[in-house]
């Protein structure tokens, strides 16, 4: 089974699978992340139980379960007809027959467990303080509901303290969405992420062979497929209040990226909405980056997946022009001629990425790279290098431009970081364009560039 860059997770888990007393793991992220498919990686060539809830009754997810553990441990310990009468019942059986040797189980979907089985949290809680931490079964609760997988471990959950690992599985970077793709050169590579961010489900239906604008009409154009909605699928579930958080999102996604823009283009109050985005890793709050996060009041916000960012800024308000057939027209006209503006800040972000991606290699020296801009706005520094706290270790300007960079935009980036506190003309100049630098200026000593070739290298 092919898997792309779960290396960490998997890690993780096979750790977990070696210890000598039972364990308890948490795995949870948005939906089409990749989390079953994980697992299913992880308990291939292992004796595992698997089974993933349905949003039946409780006695119909019982009677499932039990069909799943009789196909493991043998239909003489669980005869033809019989089902598990509650989940505590079911618990301590798979305790008791697991012997001497691991046996994993996988809940998948766990919160549709929980809302048919109400206090499913307290009967694993005290199975697992009665039998399971002695046990040899490894019990894996997986989850797509963020919110409902992170309160799990809060202090009120019966559960708290009790998982001995938890694993948020995250969308792929850009580099890994681009093993999708081995054919297609880098800048075909970043568009696609750009369009279709790091969700696996969606880069499989990427067709490698065709155009840029055939697969915007196949995916996006046709009212059949399933990306046109899966934006507001996704969602759904994540977020109550739909409509309002949906305005959010859109504003964020349209470049109306402080608070009071965003607020007078959702027409509702945004700053219990922004946080509960925030914390569902929907959006990013950024300071400019010598400030302190926790005390900075100039907060900026973006959404995080790139598939979210594409979909909002020019699907979600266009799918009735799409169902009723004029997709194709939609991806001429409305997709197609403003792709380049839009990949503008999704390659500012990959650069960002790749910058500290270098940080944590040891290449440059950086705690923390991020952007930073001005009280007034007027002065803007697309990447800066922080050591330390305020530390500045160097400055950098992101340009998806198709030719060489020139001399000019080294200018411009010393001219707005001449603004920042702590900045010195001496120090390093990264600059990253789609083709690079132009020769004279990649020779410059305090000057390193980038081309997107050398970030997907």
């Amino acid at each position: 089974m092919k898997i792309v860059n779960r290396k960490r997770e998997l890690e993780t888990l096979a750790r977990a699978a070696k210890q000598a007393r039972g364990q308890l793991v948490l795995v949870w992220g948005r939906r089409r992340v990749g989390k079953t498919f994980l697992l299913q990686a992880f308990s291939e060539a292992r004796r595992a139980v698997s089974y993933t809830a349905t949003q039946q009754s409780a006695l119909v997810e019982l009677a499932a379960f039990t069909h799943a553990v009789r196909s493991v441990l043998g239909a003489e310990r669980l005869p033809s007809g019989y089902a598990f009468p509650d989940w505590s019942i079911a618990l301590e059986f798979v305790a008791t027959n697991a012997g001497r040797r691991r046996l994993v189980v996988i809940l998948d979907e766990f919160p549709y467990l929980a809302a048919s089985s109400p206090g499913i949290e307290s009967v694993v809680q005290r199975w697992w303080d009665a039998h399971g931490r002695q046990s040899q079964v490894m019990l894996i609760l997986c989850g797509s509901a963020v919110a409902y997988m992170r309160q799990i471990e809060n202090a009120a959950s019966p559960l708290h303290q009790r998982a001995t690992a938890s694993i948020q599985v995250h969308p792929l970077d850009y580099r890994s969405a681009a093993d999708f793709f081995p054919r297609l050169d880098s800048t075909r590579c970043a568009v696609v992420y750009g369009i279709l961010g790091g969700t696996a489900l969606y880069l499989q239906q990427w067709d490698g062979r065709a155009s840029v604008r055939r697969n915007l009409v196949r995916l996006f154009g046709d009212p059949a497929s399933p990306l046109v909605d899966a934006g507001e699928l996704v969602l759904s579930g994540e977020l109550p209040e739909l409509e309002g958080a949906f305005r959010i999102l859109q504003a964020v996604a349209l470049g109306r990226t402080r608070p009071s823009a965003i607020a007078d283009y959702a027409k509702v109050a945004v700053e219990r909405p922004l946080k509960r985005l925030t914390r569902l890793g929907l959006l990013e709050r950024q300071v400019p980056a010598v400030e302190d996060p926790a005390r900075s009041k100039r907060a900026i916000y973006r959404i995080l997946d790139p598939y979210f960012s594409f979909w909002f800024r020019f699907i979600a308000s266009n799918r009735p022009q799409i169902s009723r057939g004029l997709g194709e027209q939609l991806v001429d006209s409305r997709i197609v001629p403003f792709l380049d503006d839009y990949m503008g800040r999704i390659f500012e972000e990959m650069a960002r990425e790749h910058a500290r991606a270098l940080a944590s290699r040891g290449a440059i020296s950086a705690s923390r790279v991020d952007a930073w801009w001005s009280h007034d706005g007027a002065q803007e520094v697309d990447l800066v290098g922080v050591s330390g706290s305020k530390h500045i270790s160097f400055v950098g300007s992101v340009k998806w431009s198709s030719r060489p960079l020139g001399r000019s935009v080294l200018e411009n980036l010393q001219k707005h970081a001449s603004a920042l506190p702590g900045y010195e003309p001496s120090m390093i100049h990264f600059l990253y364009g789609r083709s690079g630098c132009g020769a004279r200026l990649s020779r410059e000593t305090n000057v390193r560039c980038f081309s997107i070739h050398d970030m997907y290298r």
